[in-house]
């Protein structure tokens, strides 16, 4: 389900700001992404031990935050990561379709869990939705290329390479 928040909701100040990057690298703190429309969607994450949680998530849509930095054309995919350098490379159409939340179920994330966002999308499975977001990232990759060879690497280890 994807619709605009009709009641919008204040982004909660962020101790962290999330970068976006495209053409343009943004620096967003709560302030920056109030400016943005947010959204509610229903999702079900399906956990590794097979429990299934629905919940209504509210957040910017991560097409928005993408446009804003600019992506380019070519994208293909987009890189994830958490304040801990967890990190998933998403296909850019699973992408389009999640939200970096703030909210579950009408409460802020953090008011019940110790990190402030989460990137969720229907179609990612639950280990590999991202808590406490800190990087949203468009990647091209070729038609050889292994995407989740990102996934494996620190940031330091990738852009040492």
């Amino acid at each position: 389900m994807n619709s605009p928040d009709a009641h919008p909701q204040e982004i909660p100040s962020l101790s962290t700001p999330i970068t976006v990057s495209g053409d343009r690298r943004l620096s967003l703190s709560g302030d920056a992404l109030s400016a943005h429309p947010i959204e509610t969607r229903t999702v079900t994450v399906r956990c590794a031990s097979g429990t299934r949680h629905t919940a209504t998530w509210a957040g910017v849509p991560v097409l928005e935050l993408l446009s804003a930095a600019a992506v380019p054309g070519e994208t293909t995919h987009v890189v994830v990561e958490s304040d801990g350098g967890y990190r998933i490379c998403v296909d850019m159409y699973a992408a389009l379709d999640g939200l970096l939340a703030f909210f579950r179920d009408g409460t802020p994330i953090s008011e019940h869990q110790p990190y402030e966002t989460r990137f969720i999308a229907p179609s990612i499975d639950g280990a590999r939705t991202v808590k406490a977001v800190t990087l949203l990232e468009a990647r091209s990759f070729s038609a050889g290329a292994d995407p989740e060879s990102v996934e494996r690497m620190s940031r330091e280890e990738e852009y040492s390479a």
